[in-house]
């Protein structure tokens, strides 16, 4: 029987990667690892190393805590998943740990129980920021490796990942909207060489995809179509499986809900207009929102 097809989710940020593992995970072709976002393609420096097995056993003390409560009072079948959850979990700071020269250990632990499935995959978004040797590593660990990149429309991209950051430093601030329209100010007057851009940077990220990456194994797709019948059916056409009958929730990790300030939005939009005109002249026509967003620059 010939092994999964390996899929790589490498962005974008913000882009609809958490609905794309949740779709994935759902349907009886795939079987995804309990870590939507391994993090190891970009955790070879031991900071980030560090940083990724810290957070890590974060959730292992999180999920043994749980494990303990339906021990005693949950149904069997709990335990054994939340039991399943922490040995993979802990695998993978194995891996981490571990020797890291051939990539074998993860694939591994990737396979691990899953050679049966049609795909397997690793969605971590900021896979889309590596270097071209590490895309090549990647593409090359199995003959039948391919990579989902998701595009946003890029003020939206960036409206909510903004908001993420606010949530993140100061997750009970009374008052949201003004703690995330105070971040988005600070981004914006710190230009475009920042990582919240460099995330939402498809000029650069797409190029750098298709020069490692050919072209039938890369499937850039706006987020826009992903929730409509023929979105969900050019996906599943890219990695060879049935779309699910029934598509799942749009919002996933949505976010807390703030409005952007109307003074904020050109300076945005302007900073932004090169990824609009990008796309629109070598990825193809874009959604309606893209349009409508795109349009705001002129009005």
């Amino acid at each position: 029987m010939p092994q999964p097809v390996l899929l790589f989710g490498v962005g974008a940020t913000k882009a609809g990667t958490s609905w794309l593992y949740r779709y994935l995970s759902a349907h009886p072709d795939c079987a995804m690892p309990a870590v939507k976002e391994a993090h190891y393609w970009d955790s070879f420096t031991q900071s980030v190393q560090d940083r990724q097995i810290t957070q890590l056993q974060s959730q292992v003390n999180d999920l043994q805590t749980t494990k303990a409560e339906k021990d005693a009072q949950g149904p069997a079948w709990q335990t054994r998943k939340i039991a399943r959850r922490i040995d993979e979990v802990t695998g993978l700071m194995n891996v981490l740990r571990g020797d890291r020269r051939d990539d074998l250990a993860y694939r591994k632990w990737l396979l691990n129980g899953r050679e049966d499935a049609r795909i397997v995959g690793d969605v971590t978004p900021s896979y889309s920021l590596l270097p071209d040797d590490m895309l090549s590593r990647m593409l090359h660990l199995t003959p039948t490796t391919r990579f989902i990149y998701l595009i946003r429309d890029p003020l939206d991209r960036l409206w909510s990942h903004i908001r993420m950051i606010a949530h993140r430093q100061q997750p009970d601030v009374a008052d949201f909207t003004k703690k995330a329209n105070a971040v988005l100010s600070r981004t914006l007057d710190r230009g475009t060489d920042t990582p919240t851009f460099a995330r939402g940077d498809y000029r650069t990220n797409i190029a750098r995809l298709r020069r490692v990456i050919p072209q039938h194994r890369l499937l850039v797709q706006f987020f826009e179509d992903l929730f409509t019948p023929a979105g969900a059916a050019r996906l599943c056409d890219f990695l060879g499986i049935a779309p699910l009958d029934k598509l799942r929730d749009r919002v996933i990790h949505g976010g807390q809900k703030a409005v952007m300030q109307d003074a904020l939005r050109p300076k945005a939009l302007q900073m932004l207009s090169v990824q609009y005109d990008w796309v629109a002249q070598n990825v193809g026509p874009l959604p309606q929102r893209w349009q409508d967003n795109q349009a705001r620059m002129t009005a």
